[in-house]
């Protein structure tokens, strides 16, 4: 009777366990019920938590940004006085002001433009602070890098960096040691490694000291002198750059992606020009009269082409066109070349790629071709004279100034021709007196070229040919505006307006017609052969040619 006893209190306790662990579980499951699935209401708050903790975090970085890039614009600013140093003296009062203020505005835009573009995306895209510091980082020190390079490069060699300036660099540390480019590249990789390792660090501490810059009110006022500097700087150089002021213009190619507005047309359409025309043109020529050369503009940074061959010019005076086109090998020239009035003049406009306005000047300072020293550099001799003998040498510019086309002459042509060399044919003047207005027709000379393809032009001038014959052998960093005002007809179409000088006249040739400036600097216009009573030219198109025909004088740009 025991035993049974103690049976049925064991079955009775182990039912009490089993119902006590039931109730358990029931009340855990309906506790974790409630906690784990809450309310839509809970859900909308803490999705909007969430996106306001996101905007907050967005806001936080896009105000580093600031910060960090405010501190780049003031290391831009101190290479930017590296500049300011290696600038040519103004002259003038207002062109020192401009300089100044040009540098504050400029060196704060260039990292400004480099947040927006590259920086301010990614504090949307990777609002991550570490990632983000990482890449700002990278990119500034890139940026800082290049900036460095072109001061450099700028100080020792008047240019900003480019393909051409690059490989010039190249060459000239080859010529001082060998291996010396190896040097410079490795001088440029420990360069940004330190700039590296400065940018991380000045990110690192503008996002640790945030807080307390965000409560500095300085950045504001300091900020808005930036912008008010390069407001003022543009709109200086707007009205500089309309009355021809050069203290100022002569600044433009000064710091790097430097592009200073321009608004002739826009003024000149409210009437804000007129005034100036008249003291412009008058100054110019006055200037002109005393021309003091600054040639080249600067210096030649070229580098050789590869597969060249010999080049022959032929000029005479007049051409005798019936003569030479009994020479079938050669093609002649569709469009009119503008010739000159005398054949001193023409051969001066040809040799140099220049108006005979700058001829006394380069006879008074005993001037040679800026092309002749680089072409020497490569081993390419200029003879004058037709070849002698025609051989494999691809190292000589012929050119043969003739009275006239002989037999045998013709025959040391067609030579030539069969050897696969470059050749032009081309008189210098126009055997007819001009017309009135100096129109293409009665200033056109012929020109017959064989071997040489040249782009479809509207117009060409003598000072056209040495350029399209130089850039045959080299290329150069400005192309041909150091040395020339003309163009390589090879690789450029006519450019409206073109200018000539013809002894004490200036003609601006346009699409549509034609300016002729006289010496007291009065101003006629002419459509074909026919004058235009009372038609008064465009100031911009005036300035404009006025300012390229003055490039290689002391006081033009």
């Amino acid at each position: 009777m025991l035993s049974i006893s103690i049976i049925r209190q064991h079955k009775q306790h182990r039912l009490l366990n089993n119902s006590v662990k039931y109730c358990y579980n029931r009340c855990r499951n309906a506790l974790s019920s409630r906690i784990v699935e809450p309310t839509n209401h809970n859900n909308d708050e803490f999705t909007m938590r969430q996106r306001k903790q996101r905007r907050d975090k967005i806001a936080r970085l896009i105000s580093w940004g600031h910060w960090f890039t405010f501190f780049n614009i003031l290391v831009a600013l101190v290479i930017g006085l590296f500049y300011v140093d290696a600038a040519e003296t103004p002259g003038s009062a207002l062109g020192v002001i401009y300089l100044l203020v040009s540098w504050l505005g400029h060196f704060a835009f260039l990292p400004f433009v480099f947040f927006i573009i590259l920086i301010f995306p990614f504090c949307m895209l990777v609002p991550y602070p570490r990632i983000l510091r990482g890449i700002a980082s990278l990119v500034a020190s890139i940026g800082l890098l290049a900036l460095i390079a072109d001061m450099l490069f700028y100080r020792q060699y008047g240019f900003h960096l480019n393909t051409y300036s690059l490989s010039q660099l190249a060459l000239d540390a080859e010529t001082a040691f060998t291996g010396a480019s190896f040097l410079i590249l490795l001088g440029m990789l420990l360069t940004f490694i330190v700039v590296l390792v400065f940018e991380l660090g000045l990110a690192n501490l503008a996002y640790k000291r945030l807080d307390r810059l965000q409560t500095k009110h300085w950045g504001i006022s300091v900020s808005a002198v930036f912008v008010l500097c390069f407001l003022t700087s543009h709109t200086i150089h707007i009205w500089a750059d309309a009355v021809f002021y050069t203290p100022i213009t002569k600044q433009d190619d000064l710091f790097p992606l430097s592009y200073p507005t321009t608004a002739k047309t826009l003024m000149n359409k409210h009437g804000l020009l007129d005034d100036q025309q008249a003291v412009t043109t008058d100054r110019l020529l006055r200037e002109i009269d005393t021309l003091e050369l600054t040639y080249p503009s600067a210096a030649l940074l070229c580098a050789k082409q590869a597969d060249v061959v010999d080049t022959l010019i032929v000029t005479m005076d007049v051409l005798d066109s019936d003569r030479v086109e009994q020479m079938s090998s050669l093609t002649t020239v569709p469009w009119p070349i503008l010739g000159q009035l005398d054949a001193t003049s023409g051969a001066f406009e040809l040799r140099y790629g220049l108006p005979d306005l700058y001829m006394a000047a380069m006879a008074k300072a005993r001037q040679e071709p800026a092309y002749i020293e680089r072409l020497h550099d490569y081993d390419i001799r200029v003879v004058p004279s037709l070849p002698a003998a025609i051989d494999s040498d691809t190292k000589t510019i012929w050119w043969a100034q003739l009275e006239h086309l002989t037999e045998t002459d013709a025959r040391a042509i067609e030579a030539a021709i069969a050897t696969g060399m470059r050749v032009f044919v081309l008189g210098l003047t126009n055997q007819n007196a001009p017309a009135q207005g100096f129109s293409e027709d009665s200033m056109r000379v012929p020109l017959y070229v064989a071997n040489v393809e040249l782009q479809p032009q509207q117009l060409a001038q003598l000072v056209d040919i040495m350029p399209t014959v130089v850039g045959h052998y080299m290329n150069c960093a400005e192309g041909t505006k150091t040395w020339s005002l003309g163009q390589d007809l090879a690789k450029h179409e006519t450019e409206w307006p073109m200018i000539a000088s013809y002894g004490s006249q200036l003609v601006i040739y346009t699409e549509a017609e034609r300016i002729v400036i006289d010496q007291d600097a009065t101003t006629r216009m002419f459509q074909g052969a026919e004058e235009m009573p009372n038609a008064v030219p465009l100031t911009p198109i005036l300035i404009n040619a006025l300012r390229d025909v003055k490039r290689f004088s002391a006081t033009g740009e």
